[in-house]
C-alpha cells in the first residue's frame, strides 16, 4: 500500500502548495528534523508528515 505521505519512501506533499516531492530528511534548527519542498521551498517538519500520515490512513474509522 502506497500513499502520498510515505515517511518511508521519502514521498511527500508539501502542505503549503500540494506538490508532490522525494527528497531526503534534512536538519533544521536544532533538534528538528525534516524535508525541504523544492517547488514552494517549505521546511516540513518529518513529526508533521507522520502526523499527516496516520491522519489520512483508510483502514481508520
Amino acid at each position: 500500500m502506497s500513499t502520498q505521505h510515505e515517511v518511508e519512501g521519502h514521498t511527500i506533499v508539501c502542505p503549503h502548495c500540494h506538490k508532490p516531492f522525494e527528497a531526503p530528511a534534512v536538519q533544521g534548527k536544532g533538534r528538528i528534523r525534516g524535508f525541504k519542498c523544492p517547488h514552494c521551498r517549505l521546511f516540513v517538519p518529518y513529526d508533521r508528515i507522520a502526523e499527516q500520515a496516520l491522519s489520512r490512513d483508510p483502514d481508520q474509522s
